[in-house]
């Protein structure tokens, strides 16, 4: 099955509820890249939870009623948030394996007094973080009740990122929260006696986080090695992005690299180039290549910027950031702010999806042999058509995104990708041999020197009717198959691949599976 025959199409849209005030205005509900989240459920019911800037917070998820699957939207309502807060980021650890059911993490900012000034008022905000967990015994992974019991930490910097890691303490590996902000510092919340959290030293556990120069405004963190290295990768406010690798066990720094952007790191991400499952513990053949998973793997990092292209550093653990390529077009649609990496087309190689604020979700392919050029040609001709027709009808900022459909191959010709916001018209200058926009100072060399050189391709794009703010992927329906998860500036889109395509994939690996295992079988007849 071709590449080109895959789409994705919307299966269900939740909205963010609206505010209203007191004097009867209704609010528009507007979220931002740090506050969705996803619940991992080892029963399969997983969910997404998003919030708005305003305080609303809903769970998308999916219910089953006897045979029947219904998408379902819930508001949450949690505690101690003031109403005229402002929410700035969100998390959820999940924690079944260790009976602690759910934590979120939610921080905000609220106006706080004003004070008069001799040259005016001025306004004063104070900041918190609300970390929620459930005391109750049976209820540890229920949302409703996970609300009402709140710990409030007061914060003296404006937070950016809440994400989580693990760190080895006595022994025993435990999750704790770590938040950028703006004092240049990323801080750590470590979770005590009686489920309640409190900051402690991050530097004695993450030496990486020590003399930052600016603020961190996107972490990305991954160990290997039976969780003895850990691979993190920082993105600054001032265009820096850093990657360290580091000693888990004795805390200490390995190796660190650094490089520079010419605008503010929207997002970093660790990724591996390929799936990489292990195969059934029945088959046994010298045909399928043994499991990777004590030895050394393949980090690739994907950096996006808010003027510049995406760029991808190949094998950083080997070739640390001096092997890189482009995401041609990624910054032709407004900023780019959020990516995911999944296999979308089922071949086992792992594609780049960036969203942007233009409202366009861009899908990316990794090219390298000879025999793809052919397929790539086709691709960068259709792109080319659609590049030469503009559209300037497709209505934008709508807030009743449900009842936009969208089918990715018609997006892709009705795309144009030579817009771009003004401050991007003197950054960057064309690079011929790749057909793609490169920076001047620090993408000359992330260019491919040829067509038949290893290059990422735009695989396919998908326009929404708003900005999108997040990308992730997530089993939400519980089909074992991980669903497309899409977080616009109004709520939040779940994409599926079409069906009868993939149960077509699944029967020719079932087949290829029976023929390995005949083949492992010598002796034996076919019957």
């Amino acid at each position: 099955m071709t590449r080109n025959n895959w789409k994705w199409s919307d299966a269900n849209f939740s909205s963010l509820p609206s505010t209203e005030n007191i004097f009867g205005i209704t609010t528009t509900p507007q979220t931002n890249i740090y506050l969705h989240s996803k619940v991992l459920d080892p029963d399969g019911s997983n969910k997404v939870i998003i919030a708005s800037l305003a305080g609303k917070i809903v769970v998308a998820e999916y219910l089953r009623s006897f045979d029947n699957l219904i998408p379902s939207t819930k508001e949450i309502h949690f505690t101690y948030i003031p109403g005229d807060a402002e929410l700035i980021s969100l998390d959820v650890i999940s924690k079944f394996n260790q009976g602690n059911g759910i934590v979120v993490g939610i921080t905000f900012i609220k106006q706080k007094q004003e004070i008069h000034l001799e040259d005016g008022d001025r306004g004063c905000t104070q900041q918190y973080l609300n970390i929620y967990s459930s005391c109750e015994p049976g209820e540890e992974s229920q949302l409703e009740s996970i609300a009402q019991g709140c710990l409030t930490i007061d914060l003296d910097f404006v937070p950016y990122q809440l994400t989580h890691s693990q760190i080895i303490s006595e022994g025993h590996k435990q999750d704790v929260f770590l938040l950028g902000g703006s004092d240049n510092k990323v801080h750590l919340y470590k979770e005590g006696l009686q489920h309640r959290f409190r900051e402690e030293d991050s530097d004695e556990f993450f030496p990486e986080f020590q003399d930052l120069d600016s603020c961190v405004q996107w972490l990305d963190i991954e160990y290997y090695e039976s969780d003895t290295r850990r691979l993190t990768a920082m993105g600054h406010q001032t265009g820096l992005v850093k990657l360290a690798i580091v000693d888990a066990v004795k805390t200490e720094i390995l190796q660190t690299y650094v490089t520079a952007h010419d605008s503010p790191i929207t997002s970093v991400r660790l990724f591996y180039p390929v799936t990489n499952f292990s195969p059934p513990p029945f088959v046994k053949s010298d045909k399928i290549p043994p499991s990777n998973v004590n030895k050394v793997p393949i980090f690739h990092l994907l950096v996006v910027s808010a003027l510049s292209p995406a760029v991808v550093h190949r094998d950083v653990l080997h070739k640390q950031l001096n092997d890189s390529l482009i995401l041609p077009g990624s910054n032709a649609y407004d900023i780019p702010l959020c990516v995911c990496v999944m296999d979308v087309d089922f071949d086992g190689q792992n594609e780049l999806l960036v969203g942007t604020y233009g409202q366009e979700l861009l899908a990316y392919k990794f090219v390298d042999s000879s025999e793809n050029i052919k397929q790539a040609e086709e691709n960068s001709d259709e792109i080319s058509k659609s590049t030469n027709s503009t559209d300037d009808t497709r209505n934008r900022h709508k807030s009743n995104e449900c009842k936009h459909s969208y089918n990715f191959d018609e997006d892709l010709t009705r795309s144009n990708l030579s817009r771009k916001t003004k401050s991007q018209e003197n950054v960057s200058v064309e690079c011929p041999s790749c057909e793609s926009t490169c920076l001047v100072h620090m993408y000359d060399n992330a260019c491919p020197s040829g067509p038949h050189q290893a290059h990422y391709s735009l695989l396919w794009q998908r326009s929404f009717s708003c900005p999108v703010m997040g990308v992730d992927r997530l089993d939400i329906v519980g089909d074992g198959l991980d669903d497309l998860i899409v977080v616009t500036q109004k709520g939040v889109h779940i994409v599926q691949p079409d069906m009868f395509d993939v149960a077509q994939v699944c029967s020719e690996r079932l087949q290829m599976l029976a023929q390995v295992i005949q083949a492992s079988k010598p002796g034996e007849e076919e019957t």
